[in-house]
């Protein structure tokens, strides 16, 4: 009788050892790789894992490779960001369940993070049109649904995304982007930017862009980035060079292009009838004939990557009025 006893008590010990062990690991969130409505219940009653980053502070569900909707209709419930960058897929009913998290009140702040989504089906992207927050998709490589495209503009703060590629439309609607402009938590506080910029536009996964997609973007406004570019053909430079700045405050806006190692003189030209900030921290080197197209720009110019500067394109740069070249650089580097 004792030898039982003995026995069933050793069972029950490893049964609690397992479920103390199970609630454990439940409560690391940012561990777990997979989350059960019981661990779900558990991670909710302690409060997940918080992770810091430059996108702000998230409870960190960050290994989970799947959610179920019955989970993610437990986690939404909680009162902060939740980042989920171990997804690489999201059903239909899981955005669902997730688009109905509650957004923060904080300007600029992300609510939901899914920058390990490199694709999204045109029904997930549906259901998570319907969130009211911030969502970050970095890594989102493929926007085809205009509503999802449209609530994107709409959200506060920096966009970035991973986008390989852009069509006409899409671009046409990330170019209405102006998440710098007003801060709506705090009323009167507008142009947070020292530079005014309305918006901040980071497409930094775009090797390649046709005219008619440059040409919709150009009616962006504040900073457009586009370092994935290593090609500028003369038409797309000319799209390209048509933004208007920022048109409230009159200022200027700025293009980043610090992919480009190598641009045409004609490229150059085209350019240079852009009236903002341009930035080309990847040239190395310059012919005289394209620094001379490129003096004629009237906005202030970033040239910091120059390795190789001859007389003759120093003299020709030197008739651009507010030029940024590094320091220092011999007169004779390009001999």
């Amino acid at each position: 009788m004792n030898m039982i006893l003995s026995h069933r008590l050793s069972f029950f010990a490893v049964i609690a050892a397992c479920a103390l062990a199970s609630l454990a690991l439940a409560q690391d969130s940012g561990k777990l790789t997979s989350l059960t409505e019981e661990q779900a219940r558990a991670v909710m009653a302690k409060k997940p894992n918080t992770v810091f980053s430059l996108d702000g502070s998230f409870a960190s569900f960050d290994a989970l490779t799947t959610l179920t909707p019955e989970v993610a209709e437990m986690v939404v419930k909680y009162e902060g960001a939740l980042s989920f960058n171990g997804l690489t897929e999201l059903s239909v009913e899981t955005a669902a369940a997730l688009a109905k998290h509650a957004p923060s009140k904080s300007f600029g702040s992300a609510d939901l993070r899914f920058n390990g989504l490199k694709t999204i089906s045109p029904k997930a992207a549906e259901a998570l049109a319907t969130h009211q927050g911030k969502v970050l998709l970095h890594s989102l490589e493929k926007l085809d649904y205009i509503p999802l495209t449209q609530k994107l503009a709409r959200q506060w703060g920096e966009l970035r995304l991973g986008l390989t590629e852009l069509s006409p439309s899409i671009s046409a609607e990330l170019a209405k982007h102006r998440g710098n402009e007003e801060d709506k938590t705090r009323p009167g506080v507008i142009f947070r930017r020292q530079d005014g910029a309305a918006s901040v536009l980071r497409l930094d996964n775009i090797a390649s862009l046709s005219a008619e997609t440059a040409e919709a973007l150009a009616a962006h406004e504040g900073v457009l980035v586009l370092n994935g570019l290593t090609v500028l053909p003369p038409a797309v430079a000319t799209s390209l060079a048509k933004r208007i700045g920022n048109s409230k405050t009159k200022r200027t806006g700025t293009l980043v292009l610090n992919g480009l190692a190598t641009l045409s003189t004609e490229s150059a030209t085209a350019l240079a009838g852009f009236t903002g900030e341009l930035v080309l921290k990847a040239i190395t080197e310059l012919p005289p004939d394209t620094a001379a197209a490129l003096a004629k720009h009237k906005g202030r110019l970033h040239l910091t990557g120059l390795v190789k500067l001859t007389p003759e394109t120093r003299t020709a740069l030197l008739a651009h009025a507010n030029l940024l070249l590094p320091g220092p650089l011999p007169l004779n580097a390009g001999k």
